[in-house]
C-alpha cells in the first residue's frame, strides 16, 4: 500500500492552471500597473503600491479575457510612508463590479512558506517574448524572513509581478503576495507579503476564502490529494458493470440501475448529523440490497467531497498494511475529508473495527468527521460482541455513543414488484445483448413471491439466460438456484474451451467434478494463485482418490478469466454470497461433485501450507463463517432443512475430530458471532467433553461473555477447568478459578440450572472473601462475586439472603468508585446495577426509604457514565424501580417525572436501536400510565395506556402469555376509562375489537 502525503506533478500542474485562472492584470486607463488575484468571485488581493494614487474611476481588470471595472476597498496601510517602498503589510483589496465567472478564487494558506520551499508566482509582465502585457511565470525558492516580509531567491522578478499569487508547491495553497524585486536585471529574488498579514489586517476576507473551499471543492480536493487518499484506503473507483460479466457478477457488481430507496436519505442524513454519531449498523437477511445500498451512499458521498469506501479485510487484516492503512484514514480525517469507512459481513470483523475504532479515539484530530457503517444479517449477538471488544481497549465511552442500528426491508417500498421485475429484465435483456426475447406474463406475479430484492432480480436474469438460449422459461421456487446453474454451466463452458472436452472433464461425471471445483474460492479466500493451485491438486487428489490429475494452473487461469481479484494472481469468492451458499449446498450434497466429503472440507482447512500464524487462522475462520452460514446459522432468510446440512455436519464432525486444536476454538469464535449456533454446538461438545486440558484452555478466551447460543457449551468447558486439580495454590490461581466460577454461575443461569448456578457463585463469594483478605486488589472481584450471588438468590426466592448480600456488594462499590480510572465506568454501571437491585430487595423487605434513597443513587451513578459507555438496560432499571420506591413513599409527582425519564430515554434509545427496544416500550409506558392513575391524572393516564395498548398489538402476542396478560390488563383500564372520561368515549369501541381479537387468539 502506498501513501501519497505531497502533491504530485499532475496535481501540481492543475493547481498552477487554477491559479493562472484566477489572476487579474490591473490597469489604469491604458497603462498596465500591476497583477492581483481573485479571493472571491467579486474581490481580489494585490498590492497597495499598486493600486495608490490612482484616479477613482480609472482602474480596471482583466478578467478572464474581460475588463471589468474595480473598486478601491481598502488600502493596507493607507499611506505609502517614509521608506523607499510602501509600508507592511502593502496590501490592497479591491471588489469587481461584475464577479467572476466559473471560478471561486485561489485557496489561501493558514501561514507563510517555510524556508527552503518551493514556490510558483503567476503574474503579467512585459518582458516574454511576445508583444505587450502576456501572462508570465516565476519560480522561486524562498530563502526565509527579511523582516516582516519574506524573501525569495534565484529567479529574475520583473516589473507587472507585484500583487502576484505566490503558490506554494508544496501545500498547494497560496502562501503571499508578491511585492517586489531585489533587482529587475538580475536573478536575485525578490520580497513577498506572507499570508499571515492578510489574517491580521483582513480576518473577514480570510475566513470568506477559506469557507469557500472545503471538501469537494477543486482546490481543497487537488491541494490535499483526495484522489490519492480514496485510491490508497479503498482502491480505484468502482467502474460499471462489464460484458464479460458472469451471471452472479450481474446480480452483485449492479449491473441493474440503483433504485432510490428512502434508507439512503436516512443514512445520508446520519452521514451530516452534528452529532458524534460513529457507528450504524445496518442488518436484514442476505439479498435485500444493503452491499448495493452502501456502495450507492459511498458513491454519491464521493461526489460530495467525502473519502468513502469498503475497507479491505486484506488490508486490515495484515499485520503489516493494517498499521499504514489505519494511518492513512487518521490523515485523511486530519487533512480535513470527512470519512466513510463501511464493514461488510461485520460479525467476521470485529478486530478489524476495534482497531480502527481504537486508533482513531487515540490519533484523531479535534474537529473530524467519521462514519462507520456495518453490514450484517443480525443485530445480535454482534453488538454484544462488539461491546465487549470495545471495552477490552476502553474505548467504548467513545465509540458506541450514539451508536445506532437500522433493519433494512427486505423489498423495496418505492416500487413494487412488477415494476422492477420489468425493467430488470429489460436491463438484462440488453445487456446480454438479446432485445428479441419478451417477458414471460408469470414473471410479474413470480417476482411478488419472492423474499428479496435479489430474488426478484434473479428471477428477471433467469428469464433472459433461459429465452436467450432457445428454451422455454418455467418459474421457479428458487431463483437463486437457477442463477447457481447457469452459473455452473458458464463455468464448464470455460473449462471445455480451455482444457479440451475430454479426459477429466469427460460425461456427466466430469462436469460434476468440474462443479466441484467452483466453490473452492468461495471457501478458501485470498489465496494467491501458488496457494489456490496447490490446494485445487490436494482437493483433487484426496476428495477424488483413483481419478487422474486435474490441470490445476489451468484451471486457476480460468477462475482469474471469470472471477479477478484486485490483488495480483488472486481469485475472488462467488457474490453475492447468498449464491456462493448455495453453490456450496450444492456441491456438499451431491456426492459426485464432492467425491469424499470429509477429505473436500480436510483439504480446504488444512492451513498448514500459509505462511503465518495469523493468516492459517484469519484462513479457518473465514472457511468456517462460509459454512456456518451454508449450515444456516444466520439469523433470518436462513435454510432451515437442506440434504446438505446432514452432510456438512458428519464431514465437519469427522475433520474436528482430526484436527481438534485449530477448528474447536474456530468454531466457538465463529459461534459466538451467529445468532444460531446450534448446529456448530453439536458439532464440537463431543470433542470438549472428552478432550485434553490444553484445547480447554484454548477455548477458554474465545468463549463470550454475554448470553449467547454458547451458554451451555461455555458451562461444560468451565465446568471441566472447573474439575482440575489446583496446581498451584498461589493469589493468582486462586484468581483464575474465581473468575471462571463466576462466568459458569452466569452461564448456568442461561442455560437454566439454576441451582447449580447458586452452588457456583457461592463458591466464588468464599473464595474472593478469602482473596480479599490476603489483598485489596481483589476487592472488585469480592464485589461483583457478592452482586451476582444476591441476584441469583432472589431469583431463587432467597430474599432475606440475598439483601444482605447486596448491602454488602453496595458498601464494596463506594470504595472502589476512584481505585482504578481506567475501570471507573464499569465500576459505576456495576454499582447502579447493585443498588438498582439493592432498592427492589429493601421494597420486598418493606424498607421503603432506604430503597428510595439507594435507586435515586443508582440513577445518579448511571448519569454519571458517558452515553456511550452506559448500560442502558442498568440504566432504565434503575429509572424504573426509582419510580416504584417514590410511589410507594408518597412522592408522586418525583415518581411520575422518573417513571416519564424512563419513557424518554427509551424513545431516544428506539430511535438508535428499534430493534432491541421495541418490545420494551409498551412495558414502560404501562408502567408510566398506572403511575399516573395513582396520581389521579386519568386524561394522562389514558393516552399513556393507549400507546402501550398500540405499540404492544404489534408484538407476537400468541408466543407469550405474559404479554398477553398485560395487555389484557391495559386494555380493560382503558374500557374503563372511556366509559369515565367524555373525550376518549368514541375510542370505546376499538379498545373492545382489540380486546375481542386478544381474547380470540388466547383462545
Amino acid at each position: 500500500m502506498t501513501t501519497h502525503h505531497g502533491l504530485d506533478g499532475e496535481a501540481l500542474e492543475r493547481l498552477r492552471i487554477l491559479t493562472e485562472q484566477n489572476v487579474v492584470g490591473i490597469w489604469a486607463g491604458e497603462a498596465f500597473c500591476g497583477t492581483g488575484f481573485l479571493v472571491t468571485p467579486d474581490t481580489a488581493l494585490t498590492c497597495a503600491h499598486v493600486v495608490a494614487g490612482r484616479e477613482e474611476g480609472s482602474v480596471t481588470a482583466t478578467v478572464g479575457g474581460r475588463t471589468v471595472a474595480i473598486e478601491v476597498m481598502r488600502l493596507m496601510p493607507e499611506a505609502k510612508g517614509g521608506g523607499s517602498t510602501y509600508g507592511f503589510p502593502d496590501l490592497a483589496e479591491v471588489r469587481l463590479s461584475e464577479p467572476a465567472h466559473d471560478v471561486q478564487g485561489v485557496w489561501l494558506g493558514s501561514a507563510g512558506p517555510t524556508q527552503a520551499a518551493s514556490v510558483s508566482i503567476h503574474g503579467f509582465s512585459g518582458h516574454t517574448l511576445e508583444p505587450g502585457v502576456q501572462p508570465d511565470t516565476l519560480h522561486l525558492t524562498v530563502a526565509g524572513r527579511s523582516g516582516r516580509f519574506v524573501r525569495l531567491q534565484w529567479d529574475q522578478v520583473v516589473q507587472g509581478f507585484s500583487g502576484s499569487p505566490v503558490l506554494d508547491t508544496t501545500t498547494g495553497r497560496v502562501c503571499g503576495v508578491l511585492k517586489a524585486s531585489r533587482h529587475e536585471k538580475a536573478m536575485s529574488g525578490g520580497w513577498l507579503i506572507p499570508v499571515d498579514a492578510v489574517e491580521e489586517f483582513s480576518p473577514g476576507l480570510l475566513e470568506r476564502n477559506h469557507a469557500a473551499h472545503r471538501p469537494g471543492t477543486v482546490w481543497f480536493d487537488l491541494a490535499r490529494n483526495r484522489r490519492g487518499r480514496q485510491a490508497d484506503l479503498f482502491g480505484p473507483e468502482p467502474g460499471g458493470p462489464i460484458s464479460r460479466n458472469t451471471p452472479a457478477q450481474m446480480l452483485a457488481r449492479g449491473a441493474m440501475p440503483f433504485v432510490d430507496r428512502p434508507e439512503l436519505s436516512e443514512l445520508r442524513n446520519w452521514c451530516y448529523e452534528p452529532d458524534d454519531q460513529l457507528l450504524r449498523l445496518l442488518y436484514a437477511p442476505g439479498g435485500s440490497g444493503k452491499t448495493r445500498l452502501a456502495a450507492e451512499l459511498c458513491h454519491r458521498l464521493r461526489h460530495m467531497g467525502w473519502i468513502a469506501g469498503f475497507a479491505d479485510r486484506e488490508l486490515l487484516g495484515n499485520p503489516l498494511c493494517r498499521p499504514q492503512w489505519l494511518e492513512g484514514l487518521t490523515a485523511a480525517l486530519g487533512a480535513g475529508f470527512p470519512c466513510l469507512v463501511v464493514f461488510d459481513y461485520a460479525q467476521a470483523r470485529l478486530d478489524d473495527i476495534s482497531a480502527l475504532m481504537a486508533r482513531v479515539r487515540r490519533h484523531r484530530p479535534d474537529g473530524i468527521t467519521l462514519r462507520v457503517l456495518l453490514l450484517a444479517r443480525s443485530e445480535e449477538p454482534l453488538w454484544r460482541a462488539l461491546k465487549e471488544e470495545f471495552e477490552a481497549c476502553y474505548i467504548e465511552d467513545w465509540a458506541l455513543r450514539g451508536a445506532s442500528s437500522q433493519r433494512l426491508p427486505n423489498t423495496l417500498s418505492a416500487k413494487d414488484p412488477g415494476t422492477l421485475v420489468t425493467e430488470a429484465f429489460g436491463e438484462f435483456a440488453r445487456l446480454l445483448e438479446c432485445p428479441r426475447v419478451f417477458m414471460p406474463p408469470s414473471l410479474a406475479r413470480r417476482a411478488g413471491q419472492q423474499d428479496s430484492i435479489l430474488g426478484m432480480l434473479a428471477a428477471a436474469l433467469d428469464a433472459v439466460l433461459t429465452l436467450r438460449q432457445g428454451e422455454e422459461w418455467k418459474e421457479s421456487d428458487d431463483p437463486l438456484a437457477r442463477i447457481c446453474q447457469h452459473e455452473i454451466t458458464g463455468w464448464y463452458t470455460l473449462l471445455e474451451d480451455r482444457l479440451g472436452a475430454g479426459g477429466v472433464l469427460a460425461g456427466r461425471t466430469g462436469r460434476l467434478m468440474a462443479e466441484g471445483l467452483l466453490p473452492v474460492p468461495t471457501l478458501a479466500q485470498r489465496r494467491d494463485g501458488g496457494e489456490l493451485t496447490a490446494l485445487l491438486t490436494s482437493v483433487r487428489s484426496t476428495a477424488f482418490p483413483g481419478q487422474p490429475p486435474v490441470n490445476a494452473p489451468a484451471v486457476h487461469s480460468c477462475f482469474r478469466a471469470l472471477y479477478p481479484a484486485t490483488e495480483d494472481d488472486h481469485v475472488a469468492a462467488l457474490e453475492p454470497d447468498r449464491l456462493g451458499e448455495i453453490l456450496v449446498r450444492r456441491v456438499l450434497a451431491e456426492p459426485e461433485s464432492s467425491g469424499d466429503v470429509v477429505a473436500y472440507l480436510g483439504a480446504v482447512l488444512d492451513v498448514s501450507t500459509l505462511r503465518n500464524k495469523r493468516q492459517r487462522t484469519r484462513a479457518v475462520l473465514e472457511t468456517l463463517d462460509v459454512l456456518a452460514r451454508a449450515r444456516g446459522c444466520t439469523t433470518v432468510g436462513r435454510v432451515t432443512d437442506h440434504p446438505a446440512h446432514a452432510v456438512i455436519d458428519r464431514a465437519l464432525a469427522q475433520v474436528v475430530r482430526d484436527n481438534p486444536r485449530i477448528l474447536v476454538p474456530a468454531l466457538v469464535t465463529v459461534g459466538a458471532r451467529v445468532p444460531h449456533a446450534e448446529p456448530l454446538v453439536d458439532l464440537i461438545q463431543p470433542v470438549l467433553e472428552t478432550c485434553e486440558t490444553d484445547l480447554l484452555c484454548l477455548v477458554e478466551p474465545r468463549l463470550p461473555g454475554y448470553p449467547s447460543g454458547l451458554s451451555a457449551l461455555s458451562a461444560l468447558v468451565l465446568q471441566r477447568l472447573l474439575q482440575l486439580p489446583d496446581a498451584e495454590s498461589d493469589d493468582a490461581s486462586r484468581h483464575v478459578r474465581l473468575r471462571r466460577l463466576r462466568r459458569y454461575s452466569l452461564r448456568l443461569e442461561e442455560s437454566g440450572r439454576r441451582e447449580d448456578a447458586v452452588r457456583a457463585a457461592d463458591e466464588a463469594v468464599l473464595l474472593s472473601r478469602d482473596l480479599v483478605r490476603r489483598s485489596a486488589l481483589y476487592r472488585s472481584d469480592y464485589a461483583a462475586a457478592l452482586h451476582n450471588l444476591s441476584l441469583l438468590r432472589h431469583r431463587s426466592g432467597q430474599t432475606e439472603s440475598a439483601l444482605e448480600l447486596s448491602v454488602e456488594a453496595v458498601s464494596l462499590y463506594r470504595q472502589l468508585i476512584w481505585s482504578n480510572p481506567d475501570m471507573r465506568h464499569r465500576t459505576l454501571m456495576d454499582m447502579a446495577g447493585a443498588l438498582s437491585m439493592l432498592a427492589l430487595l429493601r421494597l420486598g423487605d418493606a424498607q421503603v426509604n432506604g430503597a428510595a434513597r439507594d435507586a435515586a443513587e443508582g440513577v445518579m451513578r448511571c448519569e454519571q457514565v458517558p452515553e456511550g459507555a452506559r448500560d442502558d438496560e442498568v440504566y432504565l432499571a434503575c429509572l424504573e424501580t426509582l419510580a416504584e420506591c417514590r410511589h410507594r413513599i408518597g412522592k408522586t409527582e418525583e415518581a411520575l417525572t422518573a417513571s416519564m425519564q424512563a419513557v424518554e430515554r427509551l424513545e431516544e434509545l428506539l430511535r438508535l436501536r428499534p430493534g432491541r427496544y421495541l418490545a420494551r416500550l409498551p412495558e414502560t409506558l404501562q408502567r408510566h400510565g398506572f403511575g399516573l392513575i395513582r396520581a389521579g391524572r386519568f386524561s394522562e393516564a389514558y393516552q399513556a395506556l393507549s400507546r402501550a395498548a398500540t405499540e404492544r398489538a404489534v408484538l407476537p402476542l400468541r408466543a407469550s402469555p405474559r404479554l398477553r396478560e398485560h395487555q389484557a390488563l391495559v386494555l380493560q383500564v382503558l374500557l374503563q376509562l372511556s366509559d369515565e372520561l367524555d373525550e376518549f368515549r368514541h375510542e370505546r369501541s376499538s379498545w373492545v375489537q382489540m380486546k375481542t381479537v386478544l381474547d380470540g387468539r388466547t383462545s
